[in-house]
């Protein structure tokens, strides 16, 4: 016997229905089901076969001698199916990402034992990279220094002058001075941030080479 959920009422179980349902039993064979549901409108139906598959309410399965058998729950509302399915999706996004962070780490595991084989080999690329680029910033430096004390002995010659064509020669001269001091200073700065997105990768590397090879191992 097959019962829908909803409203109860209270004459459900009246001696009517008592009654037609004490004939329907004793109409049917010992072993057969007996479906007892109520539809969408409130109407409670009896039946030796199950409730339309257009019901939406749960159902109760009893056996002849009105015991009860199987709770059939309702079946998923269309909100219910649409959350269920969004809830796969996500899992198996959930399940794509994982996948391809195990698999980004091993390709990082692998890029770490091919460049160094142990902590201090970070340390030493380290250092000569900064003795490398330090020095070309420091001949940088040296190079500007040359060319502001230029500038400064043009700039006097440029006062002392008398003659307009002079100055106006001093006054190209100081021009391709001042642009080659400002590239000398773009050429530091650029420097210096390569210096710094460098140590900035060795300390990841030597981060990620103790997590992942070394702590790995352990």
């Amino acid at each position: 016997m097959v019962m829908s959920g909803g409203r109860k009422r209270g004459s459900v179980w009246g001696h009517g229905v008592f009654w037609g349902l004490l004939v329907l039993v004793l109409a049917l064979p010992a072993h057969a089901d007996i479906f007892r549901w109520v539809d969408d409108d409130g109407t409670v139906h009896y039946s030796n076969t199950p409730q339309p598959e257009a019901s939406q309410r749960e159902r109760r399965v009893f056996d002849s001698r009105g015991l009860m058998r199987e709770i059939i729950p309702a079946p998923p509302t269309l909100e219910e199916r649409e959350q269920a399915r969004a809830e796969q999706e996500q899992a198996q996004q959930d399940l794509e990402v994982a996948r391809q962070a195990r698999a980004d780490r091993a390709a990082r595991e692998r890029q770490l034992r091919q460049a160094y084989e142990n902590l201090d080999e970070i340390e030493e690329l380290r250092a000569r990279r900064e003795a490398a680029i330090g020095a070309d910033i420091a001949r940088s430096e040296t190079q500007e220094k040359t060319l502001l004390r230029e500038r400064e002995r043009i700039r006097q010659q440029r006062a002392d002058s008398e003659s307009a064509t002079d100055r106006e020669r001093f006054e190209v001269q100081l021009e391709d001075l001042e642009e080659r001091i400002a590239r000398e200073r773009a050429y530091r700065q650029g420097q210096e941030d390569r210096l710094a997105a460098i140590q900035q990768r060795l300390d990841l590397d030597r981060e990620d080479y103790q997590r992942l090879v070394l702590d790995g191992e352990g």
